[in-house]
């Protein structure tokens, strides 16, 4: 990495002195005490400040990072809010106070916005619009948005980036890659927070998230998914109106989805709402693999004829197919009280538990499940119950992909959401349908039926190549050049994990024997035949079949 104190921009520097000044400010000299920060630390004594009438000092190390991030504005405050989606990398504590941040700012003057839209789409606005709201609708962090008339009277609105926001965040990803190469050279006891890997999941995301091409095309895919669907209502893109830094799109006449009031003017009740705008979520999830990511009530509006329509497609999460059988499992352990089911389900993410680890594993799941599983539904808090389930993933290293946790931290708002429009709502339970179709379709016999095949093909592809690698082994053997290197860590998991290989293999030999031996009785029609099939190579196929079911399941 190219050391970034080197250019010598004066916009660079004296972010760098902001930061630095800030930090310091906070009580965080032992990241400034190394190259390359320490060059910009104040010179002068500052006198211990104080926040909210509390000194600095007074506050807990968590406390004063989310005062960090909040004092360096926008870039800071993103990379706080994305890391809180990695429960499986920071403690619950810093995670808790990380997603008390907001990126609520003031509008950008409304010539700034103006001229980005004569700049990005190269003609004045009043050639483009019939009417522009020079008051925004919303304000965040990187963009704002307005509602305007298009020539012909077609009512839109336009999402704006904000003014040099690109070149801004670029400068402090910059920084926030020193300072994380700082704590992982300098500070050992942080270095199981992973700030670089942190960095870097940050950069990706805030990357796409400033790409309106690539939230447009999120809006057109949502578009595709639910053409069909006379209950959801997709805005239309103008593509001809949107750049990588505009969005031109159909301004949604609607309500909030938890505006009761206005709602039920037009007899549409809460539960109905909760129930099947968060079906529509579960839709999303189990039968497409691509989900809105940020479904909180700003983000769901309800139309008057009751077609419900999300908006804002800059956040989407994908899930493949593997983990939403897993993730199905893990919703149907915690329904069921499942506790040896949601531990498997769970350590399926984990790079290996001792014997011990796990069984204190199993201890935790144990109290877990009994703390937040089939708690009444006036006294659950889903988000007590979030932090529950991290600290299991934290406080045993299980590393869950960013697009899971961000699913279950989506289902807790939409939790949120269905309570409050309808006290009685159970997440949990509604959820049941969606997961058991899964679940189904991944056992209905045409699909388990290629994936036998598909196991065959490798395992005869394996046996075949098998003699050629033992040749190839006692080759190397006879010439001196095998080596075999031997690392004593942990040997029992790679033991188990071995057998059951072996185990797995035996089964698939075994398998493929019998079918074999079936395939030739039926073109040798041996003896005796059941219309017209030998009724051996009969009782092959049903034992071959037997033995594929049993080698699937073991598989899991």
């Amino acid at each position: 990495m190219k050391d970034t104190l080197q250019v010598g921009n004066t916009s660079k520097i004296m972010r760098y002195e902001k930061v630095v000044a800030t930090l310091f400010k906070y009580g965080f000299e032992d990241i400034l005490a190394h190259p390359p920060l320490g060059k910009f630390l104040p010179q002068s004594n500052i006198l211990v400040p104080s926040r909210n009438g509390k000194k600095v000092s007074e506050f807990t190390r968590h406390e004063r990072i989310r005062l960090v991030c909040e004092e360096l504005g926008t870039t800071f405050i993103k990379f706080a809010q994305i890391a809180s989606n990695r429960p499986d990398l920071l403690p619950e504590d810093l995670i808790f106070e990380l997603e008390k941040l907001q990126d609520d700012v003031p509008p950008v003057p409304i010539e700034d916005i103006l001229s980005t839209i004569n700049s990005e789409l190269s003609r004045p606005v009043d050639e483009l619009l019939e009417y522009f709201n020079p008051i925004p609708l919303a304000c965040a962090s990187m963009a704002q948005v307005h509602r305007a008339r298009l020539i012909g009277g077609k009512e839109v609105v336009l999402k704006i980036q904000r003014p040099r926001i690109k070149s801004t965040i670029a400068s402090d990803i910059a920084i926030l890659k020193n300072i994380s190469n700082v704590i992982e050279k300098y500070m050992p006891q942080y270095k199981a927070y992973q700030p670089s890997e942190l960095v870097k999941m940050f950069e990706d995301s805030i990357t796409e998230e400033l790409s309106f091409r690539l939230e447009a095309n999120n809006l057109e895919h949502f578009q595709n998914m639910f053409k069909n669907n006379s209950n959801v209502f997709i805005p239309e893109l103008y593509r001809e109106l949107s750049t990588d830094r505009i969005i031109c799109m159909e301004y949604v006449d609607g309500y909030k989805i938890t505006d009761l009031d206005n709602l039920n003017k037009f007899n549409i009740t809460g539960e109905e709402l909760a129930k099947r705008g968060i079906s529509l979520y579960f839709e999303q999830v189990f039968e497409y693999g691509f989900f809105h990511a940020d479904p909180h009530p700003g983000n769901i509006f309800v139309l008057k004829d009751g077609r419900i329509a999300f908006i804002d497609y800059g956040m989407v999460g994908t899930i493949i197919e593997s983990d939403k059988v897993l993730f199905a499992r893990i919703l149907l352990a915690m329904y069921d009280n499942d506790v040896q089911a949601l531990k498997r389900s769970i350590l399926k993410f984990s790079t290996g538990l001792t014997k011990d680890q796990e069984k204190a594993f199993e201890y935790d799941v144990v109290y877990f499940l009994r703390e937040y599983s089939r708690i009444s539904i006036d006294n659950i808090d889903g988000n007590e119950a979030m932090r529950g389930l991290n600290s299991l993933f934290y406080d045993y290293k299980i590393k869950i992909p960013s697009n899971l946790l961000l699913l279950i931290k989506a289902l807790v708002i939409l939790e949120g959401v269905g309570l409050k429009l309808n006290p009685e709502y159970d997440i949990i339970e509604n959820i049941g349908p969606f997961v058991q179709k899964l679940l189904t379709k991944k056992y209905n016999p045409s699909r388990l039926q290629k994936e036998l095949l598909s196991s065959m093909e490798e395992t005869t592809s394996m046996i075949k190549d098998f003699p050629h690698d033992v040749r190839e082994i006692i080759k190397k053997v006879k010439e001196g050049n095998l080596h075999i290197e031997i690392e004593h860590k942990g040997l029992e998991p790679f033991g188990n994990s071995l057998s059951k290989s072996i185990n797995r293999l035996a089964y698939a030999m075994i398998l493929v024997a019998i079918i074999l031996a079936s395939a030739l009785l039926v073109m040798a029609k041996v003896p005796p035949l059941y219309k017209g099939v030998p009724s051996f190579a009969i009782g092959g196929f049903v034992i071959s079949a037997f033995f594929a079911l049993r080698l699937i399941y073991k598989m899991k």
